[in-house]
């Protein structure tokens, strides 16, 4: 994101766009299984009547699955112009046409409310953590759900990304990568916080290419240790040094 309204950001619309040039998938008909869906599983109910908003919604795969698995009608906000990349995913799946604005969240306003707001590796990406926690928080509506996930890259962790892809690890605040931030920041306003945690035994993932013989030996290390670590705990034992993700669900008072 770039510096908007005094707030510090740590990436650019460069950078998202280099990531879903790297990343582009051929749309397909077929969902593919979508990460957290447990989590929704949880929280959410069928109901056409209901409004999702996804902030950073480049991609659309998690939009488009709640609206998809829960009937919500789906709305996005992304300033990125790949957010094209969200209505495709719908047209080609034949599904409502999304509600999407080309916008940046820090200056967007607007006096809609919606049902569900949710936001996926994206608050990691500002200095200011406690704003755009209130920023997400503005647009729910009374008795609404926000839902969090974001990368756990502090901790052990940090050790790990800061060997194979330390630019990547500058594009986010690994400051506010703990439970502690995020009970600060809803401290301050009406909601109930429903589940917050770390997720996940072990994973490891990076966005640099391996180019060093070192790179790549340790690299199949850490997938050694990864493996052997989900075998002996099971693959869903949150922990503060190696869980790759924190989640936070909290419903407006």
């Amino acid at each position: 994101m770039d510096k908007t309204n005094s707030q510090t950001t740590l990436t650019t619309k460069k950078d998202w766009s280099e990531y879903y040039d790297k990343n582009a998938h051929t749309q397909e008909k077929k969902e593919k299984p979508v990460a957290f869906s447990e989590l929704f599983d949880a929280y959410l109910k069928p109901d056409k009547n209901k409004t999702v908003l996804e902030i950073g919604c480049a991609g659309g795969d998690f939009l488009y699955h709640i609206h998809n698995k829960f009937s919500h009608i789906p709305y996005g906000i992304d300033y990125s112009e790949k957010i094209e990349l969200t209505r495709n995913k719908f047209s080609e799946n034949g599904a409502v046409a999304p509600t999407l604005y080309l916008q940046d969240l820090m200056t967007w306003t607007t006096e809609k409310k919606f049902d569900v707001v949710c936001s996926f590796g994206f608050v990691e990406h500002f200095e200011n953590f406690d704003f755009v926690i209130k920023k997400h928080a503005d647009l729910v509506s009374n008795d609404g759900l926000l839902i969090l996930t974001i990368p756990h890259f502090s901790h052990g962790q940090y050790f790990l990304h800061w060997l194979l892809d330390r630019k990547n690890l500058k594009l986010h605040n690994t400051k506010i990568m703990n439970l502690r931030s995020f009970k600060k920041a809803f401290a301050k306003l009406p909601f109930e916080i429903k589940e917050l945690s770390y997720y996940g035994t072990f994973a490891f993932w990076m966005e640099k290419k391996l180019e060093t013989l070192t790179e790549k030996i340790l690299y199949r290390v850490i997938r050694i240790f990864g493996v052997k670590i989900n075998r002996v705990l099971g693959e869903n034992r949150p922990n503060f040094m190696f869980s790759p993700f924190i989640v936070c669900v909290a419903k407006r008072k």
